[in-house]
């Protein structure tokens, strides 16, 4: 059996420091926002005030708020990946959250030393691995932007499909991965 490339370990409080530091990295956020409005808390923010907020937010939304950190097997931090349940009556564009559909949305970010190398994509199958065995979640969406591609891809590989009910909305797009269609592949 191969060894993984990498692996997805819940946000511990040491990991702060890289993941703000991360987000300061203009090549990483490129396409991407921190999404402050789901997290409850900004790369502005100082460690010891992200990790309460962090806990707070945990304990109040349960395992469906998730930071996510990706590492390589030697504990190396490489990148993230944060997910936040959708609100009823939440719309992203012309997408609609189905209503009483418990819904994350997420996405993963690298560091750019580490792109191109198929790292994303099987950091992306491990999130999905992650949500679907950990959360009740029954709709998984990610909001790829529509000038990055290889995001896009990364998604594809690891199940997600596009919705089509919309070209973009503020230059992303929406694709979603259903618990039925991750068992039919993986098991239950």
């Amino acid at each position: 059996m191969q060894e993984a490339g990498v692996l997805v370990s819940e946000l511990e409080e040491a990991d702060l420091p890289f993941l703000l530091e991360l987000w300061q990295i203009p090549e990483v956020m490129r396409y991407a926002d921190e999404l402050p409005w789901l997290r409850g808390w900004t790369k502005s923010d100082d460690p010891g005030a992200a990790w309460q907020r962090y806990q707070e937010q945990r304990a109040e939304l349960g395992p469906e708020y998730t930071q996510l950190i990706v590492r390589l097997p030697d504990g190396t931090r490489i990148g993230e990946s944060f997910m936040a349940p959708l609100p009823e009556g939440y719309t992203f564009g012309r997408w609609p959250k189905p209503d009483r559909v418990l819904a994350v949305m997420a996405d993963i970010k690298l560091l750019p030393e580490y792109w191109g190398r198929g790292l994303g994509t099987e950091g992306m199958q491990q999130v999905v691995e992650w949500v679907f065995r950990h959360t009740g979640v029954e709709l998984f969406v990610v909001p790829p932007h529509r000038h990055n591609p290889a995001a896009e891809r990364v998604y594809e590989k690891a199940g997600f499909v596009r919705f089509t009910g919309m070209r973009s909305w503020h230059n992303h797009k929406i694709m979603e991965l259903t618990r039925q269609s991750f068992e039919a592949t993986h098991g239950p």
